[in-house]
């Protein structure tokens, strides 16, 4: 009965991995190397499934302290998956409870002059809060890649002027290349400007499955009070960007950056 659960679980998540792969493929192309996470996946539990159905021995030839071994890794892992997935989607739905002094814009992909997708969502919600608040300022941060045509910064910096946003209440940080980057150059711009860090009310602004690491490094970072603003996710990339997030946090946890 057990083989026959994991024979069929296999074939069942081999087929909707390798449906995901073909979906990533078609609208974002092989450029996004994450992608092939899924093919790989696919192929893993393609395999499973087939040796259990054509080898009458399945995986009885291994060991049994070596397979309780091999299940208990993989019930503490996907234990610990789905404590931090909690914790994300948990974050993603937050609201700020205050009027912030300064928003934190998070970048992300420009290609050529144009915001991404993804960045346009968070365009879009810092001009929805920065309209609703107008004594609110905003860093814009994010550096300039070698394929884009511009920073990221003046990407975001330029959709919001098209909202309407006043040039003065914009502030740009254009040299950082990671979120970590993102929080510590915009401190010192806010030390440079006089703003005592830990008393400033700041919410970063990015995407919802980016929220819970955002604010962690925010808070490592040094600001006490900040919180976390999410705009919604590109729809085909969610499954991808949720298991990205997954491995992100535990690397930043365990390099010290959260």
């Amino acid at each position: 009965m057990k083989k026959r659960i994991i024979q069929y679980s296999g074939y069942v998540l081999a087929i909707v991995c390798l449906l995901y792969f073909c979906i990533l493929m078609a609208t974002i192309g092989p450029a996004f190397r994450f992608s092939f996470v899924w093919l790989v996946l696919g192929l893993f539990f393609l395999g499973v499934s087939l040796v259990l159905t054509f080898s009458k021995r399945g995986f009885q030839w291994m060991p049994k302290p070596v397979v309780a071994l091999i299940e208990a890794i993989v019930m503490c892992g996907c234990l610990i998956f789905v404590v931090i997935e909690g914790m994300i989607i948990a974050d993603s739905a937050k609201q700020p409870k205050e009027e912030a002094d300064y928003l934190i814009v998070l970048g992300a992909k420009v290609n050529g002059t144009t915001p991404s997708l993804i960045l346009q969502y968070r365009i879009n919600k810092a001009a929805e809060y920065m309209r609703m608040h107008p004594n609110t300022k905003a860093i814009v941060s994010g550096g300039q890649g070698a394929d884009e045509g511009i920073s990221e910064a003046e990407a975001m910096r330029n959709g919001l002027l098209s909202y309407g946003i006043d040039v003065d209440r914009i502030i740009m940080e254009d040299q950082s290349t990671s979120t970590k980057e993102n929080l510590d150059y915009s401190k010192e711009i806010l030390t440079k400007a006089g703003e005592n860090v830990k008393e400033s009310k700041v919410v970063v602004v990015t995407t919802d499955f980016h929220v819970l690491r955002a604010v962690g490094i925010a808070r490592k970072a040094g600001y006490e009070q900040v919180e976390g603003l999410a705009a919604k996710s590109v729809w085909y990339l969610i499954p991808t960007n949720y298991v990205r997030e997954f491995m992100a946090v535990v690397k930043d946890k365990l390099i010290g950056n959260m």
